[in-house]
């Protein structure tokens, strides 16, 4: 392409969607992030505050369509409606997915994962539909999102906590992308032309490898100057059993905490030219958070 684009970034103010600006602002891209609920000030960043659904023009070349609801009751017809009106806008769309697309549980949220992506395939615009397992990275100085990353909790008990409560036998593969080389992949791809092969596809994201819980707690704990990290085993059933009395958590996701979460990453990796770090490495940015 002979210029960058210039980006109209929803759910900017959320884990992912802010390290997405920092990161793009950064690399000289104009970016527009459109927040909700939590503030949203980065260098370099236009915010705008707002509801998905009713702005009536995203002022951007390109939409990176990142909010998304995951607890709400009524989370599948929200996050339908949010897609409604990105794709009335006509524009080239990054559509950011998730891997449990590919789990045999049929929880709602996959459902409607599964929905908006056919959607966005049969729109007739140019998209990417990309998929991250498990992102992770360093909170953002002076930035504090809605919703605590699972991974910041884990490492914050791995310092904390004399045992780590787990789900079940803690054998389960998660495959975490470090959220810097979801989000440098992204950008790589919006550098290529629009009618190269690399476009209208989707891809799954994730590290090189596929870990256990138990592998990722060990080397959080390695990591940390820990020796050795017990295990506070919790049966599934009864995790499930108490989410019914947690406020926003939604019972049926607590199903899909013992499942593998394992992609293959190449696909992207070959077509953005971004070789995701280890874990090993890219947790250290969590222990300095």
């Amino acid at each position: 392409m002979s210029r960058r684009p210039s980006l109209f970034v929803t759910g900017a103010s959320g884990f992912v969607g802010a390290h997405f600006c920092r990161l793009a602002a950064g690399l000289g891209f104009r970016v527009r992030g459109l927040w909700r609920n939590t503030p949203l000030s980065l260098a370099g960043v236009e915010a705008v505050q707002g509801d998905v659904t009713t702005i009536d023009d995203p002022g951007a070349d390109v939409v990176i369509h990142l909010a998304a609801k995951v607890m709400a009751d009524d989370a599948r017809a929200q996050n339908r409606r949010m897609l409604d009106r990105v794709l009335a806008w006509g524009r080239p769309i990054v559509y950011a997915s998730s891997t449990m697309v590919h789990w045999p549980l049929d929880v709602e949220y996959a459902a409607s994962r599964r929905e908006d992506e056919a959607r966005v395939v049969n729109s007739g615009l140019d998209y990417l539909i990309v998929r991250p397992c498990a992102p992770y990275g360093p909170r953002i100085p002076g930035h504090t999102p809605a919703h605590t990353e699972s991974f910041h909790t884990l490492a914050d008990w791995v310092r904390r906590l004399p045992a780590i409560p787990v789900v079940g036998n803690a054998r389960y593969r998660r495959q975490p992308v470090h959220v810097d080389d979801f989000n440098g992949a992204i950008l790589a791809l919006l550098g290529q032309d629009r009618s190269s092969d690399t476009w209208r596809r989707a891809y799954d994201a994730g590290g090189p490898d596929p870990l256990t819980m138990r592998e990722l707690i060990t080397i959080l704990g390695g990591n940390s100057g820990r020796l050795w990290t017990p295990l506070l085993r919790l049966p599934a059933r009864g995790a499930w059993l108490a989410a019914h009395a947690m406020p926003g958590m939604r019972p049926e996701l607590v199903r899909t905490f013992a499942m593998d979460d394992a992609v293959d990453p190449l696909p992207l990796q070959v077509a953005s030219g971004v070789v995701p770090r280890t874990f090993e490495v890219g947790s250290l940015d969590l222990l300095r958070a």
